[in-house]
């Protein structure tokens, strides 16, 4: 029952995020006219599952908030192959204390979280001075969040984030390649894959590690 109340509740979260995350100033840069409905719908839809994923516990706002920052962030970096920090250094900062709050009251595993998130940025970080630009320290940054919100699930969840956001993103690039969907030389935004590759670990990490340590049986 709570589940389902909490969509009318993703629908007022999607519309302030998308409102705290742009202004007049700022908003020919980050937002394309008429994205606020998709944003409010997407998280109106993610909210009640996320629940269901995580429980009804002190950490649940935490993961809804986690939900709200990365769906406006991975539209932003579609649109325009950015993560503007104005959105993504207050959204982990309040995603960090909500978290660590909640999981002092659940005695959870909150370094295990931090160093989770800090495991996370320095591997973006050392592919992103390998790749010599061609890959965006605003994923650098970002990994921390989902380093953080997947570490806290499970050690297996996190792994299952970073390789799901590489499979994930070569994939779809070499489908974009084969297809002539965009040049070679245009950018692809990494940001949405990081993202997805954290929701799939969120939601099926645990079953993902136990199927591959169990040799795919």
């Amino acid at each position: 029952m709570l589940s389902l109340l909490l969509i009318p509740v993703g629908l007022i979260v999607g519309v302030v995020a998308e409102g705290i995350a742009t202004d007049r100033s700022f908003e020919s840069i980050v937002k394309r006219p008429g994205r606020t409905p998709y944003v409010a719908v997407i998280t109106a839809a993610l909210f009640p599952i996320t629940a269901i994923l995580v429980g009804i516990d002190w950490v649940l706002p935490a993961y809804l908030w986690f939900v709200a920052v990365t769906v406006t962030l991975t539209l932003t970096d579609i649109d325009t192959k950015l993560i503007p920090n104005r959105i993504l250094f207050p959204g982990t900062i309040v995603g960090a204390v909500l978290l660590t709050a909640g999981g002092l009251i659940e005695s959870g595993p909150i370094l295990r979280a931090f160093g989770g998130g800090a495991i996370y940025f320095l591997v973006l970080l050392a592919v992103a001075l390998a790749a010599r630009g061609a890959f965006g320290f605003g994923d650098v940054k970002l990994a921390f969040l989902l380093g953080l919100f997947t570490a806290y699930r499970s050690w297996e969840t996190l792994i299952v984030a970073v390789f799901a956001a590489f499979l994930l993103g070569g994939l779809v690039s070499l489908v974009i390649i084969v297809f002539r969907l965009k040049d070679r030389k245009d950018s692809i935004p990494f940001g949405p894959y990081l993202v997805g590759g954290a929701y799939i670990a969120i939601a099926w990490g645990a079953t993902i590690a136990s199927w591959y340590l169990g040799g795919g049986t």
